[in-house]
């Protein structure tokens, strides 16, 4: 009889455990997940006009940016209290493409923001910067 319930109580302990190691992560209801939405996108352009257009970008839409590298292409920038990194990379003379990622990887935001530096990218990609000097 001592052996049944020895037996018992350690087949209970297991079965107890196991709704642990079951439990799934669930996002806050209150966050949107970013689900289908393209982080990197290629454009006809050279990577400095490229630069120069995610940078009107950011500007046109009153984020704040907070840091630019221009020698590898990188802004950091914030927009709604979340802080963003856009890197612009060449695939040949005449291909870039720029890629735009939270800084935290925390991906519990609205995918409208990078749309809209998108689209306004894709809008604008027909104007050329030149220097001055």
């Amino acid at each position: 009889m001592k052996k049944i319930f020895v037996s018992l109580f350690i087949l209970s302990l297991f079965y107890m455990v196991q709704p642990v190691f079951a439990q799934e992560v669930v996002a806050p209801a209150n966050k949107q997940v970013v689900n289908n939405v393209d982080f990197s996108k290629s454009y006809k352009t050279n990577s400095e006009n490229l630069l120069y257009l995610l940078l009107a970008a950011i500007n046109e839409h009153n984020y704040l940016i907070e840091e630019i590298q221009f020698k590898t292409g990188s802004v950091l920038f914030k927009a709604y209290t979340k802080e963003f990194i856009a890197s612009v990379s060449a695939q040949d003379g005449y291909n870039s493409f720029v890629k735009i990622i939270p800084a935290d990887n925390n991906y519990n935001f609205s995918p409208a923001l990078i749309e809209k530096l998108h689209s306004y990218i894709e809008l604008n990609n027909n104007i050329s910067f030149q220097k001055i000097l």
